[in-house]
């Protein structure tokens, strides 16, 4: 299964995302310093049944 999220910036997209995965999808020590994201992220979560 593949999710995906759309908005406007600073609406909590990467939150969400790490909220539901764990995984914190801005990597790039840029994206850090500025608090917003600038690549795409993926995140992957395995699911119940595998």
């Amino acid at each position: 299964m593949i999710v995906a999220t759309a908005g406007h910036v600073d609406h909590g997209k990467t939150a969400l995302v790490k909220a539901l995965t764990g995984v914190d999808t801005d990597r790039l020590a840029e994206e850090k310093r500025r608090g917003l994201s600038i690549e795409l992220g993926f995140a992957y979560s395995p699911l119940p049944d595998g």
